[in-house]
């Protein structure tokens, strides 16, 4: 896979998750939209309204409701929600044994007026101390974003030893939510209907389309991107790293990679390369090891690992047809 071939990767990433979302009306086969509840809770006045699946309770917020209009804000909701029962039980599926056969119910906020001081840098996030996942920018954002999120809750508050920050806790929510699920929400706003032509064509002719769904392939892209970004793609470039900052790719972490800088597409598919390499249960068993003490882990310091691990995706990119 050529350098050069995944250049305007970079723009294709943002559609990824920023592209419009939308629905249609329920067919008499489908089952019927959530009841929507009056909250009693303490929190009633930010959240007036509550809405119960078997595994979330949503709660919706006044401000979005008006910032978005009372029918656009339902609408992406109601879509979003005819997807996601099925996307978090194949995260569960994913991690079954490893996490209790019965999950609690997880609570999501919406946070599109951008209250919180994280809607700056992300588009979502799972509060470890609050134990809640929060929502920012609008239901496109949502359906890019959620399933991420829920595994974090996933490996963070259900297992035993919970995922640490950084390189693992990262690469194990995308390395799930994009390369293990088929992640219906993130698919349904990366359709032939919702991108432009230009990003349709260009994921065609590198392999990273689904032809039978007429949507992105997220598993072919990521291994894509990844092997992009591996080569030198983002030198320069800003990026968001596995410490949740942005920052610059510099020539100095190109030449030495290191454990606390690579960016989520690369930690998804290292994860898949870990995985692939010493076992499932070996890495879950080190999920909550401090990514600091790499070799002390694997045998082999991040540099060695990160360069087996490039000549492995490759291979990869090559086996799935990503050019």
């Amino acid at each position: 896979m050529k350098r050069k071939k995944w250049f305007t990767a970079i723009l294709l990433v943002t559609v990824l998750l920023l592209s419009a979302c939308g629905g249609s009306p329920a067919s008499p086969s489908e089952p019927a939209k959530p009841v929507k509840e009056e909250n009693k809770g303490g929190d009633k006045d930010k959240y007036p309204y509550v809405v119960h699946t078997p595994s979330a309770t949503w709660y919706l917020s006044a401000g979005d409701i008006a910032l978005l209009g009372e029918q656009a804000y339902y609408d992406g909701l109601y879509a979003i929600l005819e997807k996601q029962e099925a996307d978090f039980a194949d995260a569960r599926e994913a991690l079954k044994g490893y996490i209790p056969e019965e999950v609690p119910v997880i609570d999501i906020y919406t946070d599109f007026c951008g209250n919180a001081a994280a809607s700056e840098s992300a588009g979502a996030y799972y509060s470890r101390t609050g134990n809640f996942i929060k929502l920012f920018t609008g239901w496109d954002m949502a359906n890019g974003t959620l399933l991420h999120e829920y595994v974090h809750y996933l490996t963070i508050h259900c297992l035993q030893t919970p995922a640490t920050s950084g390189l693992y806790a990262e690469g194990i929510a995308e390395y799930v939510s994009k390369i293990v699920c088929k992640n219906r929400m993130n698919r349904s706003i990366n359709t032939a209907d919702s991108l432009p032509e230009e990003m349709i064509a260009f994921a065609k002719e590198h392999g990273a389309w689904d032809e039978a769904e007429n949507c992105a392939d997220l598993q072919k892209y990521y291994f894509g991107k990844a092997g992009f970004e591996a080569q030198g793609g983002l030198l320069g470039s800003r990026y968001f790293s596995v410490s949740d900052i942005m920052e610059v790719r510099t020539e100095e972490i190109q030449k030495n990679p290191s454990v606390r800088h690579v960016s989520h597409y690369e930690a998804a598919c290292i994860t898949a390369y870990l995985i692939d390499t010493y076992s499932k249960d070996t890495f879950m068993k080190n999920l909550s090891t401090d990514p600091d003490g790499f070799e002390a882990v694997w045998g082999k310091s991040f540099t060695e690992t990160y360069a087996a691990w490039l000549d492995w995706n490759m291979k990869k990119c090559a086996e799935l047809g990503v050019q």
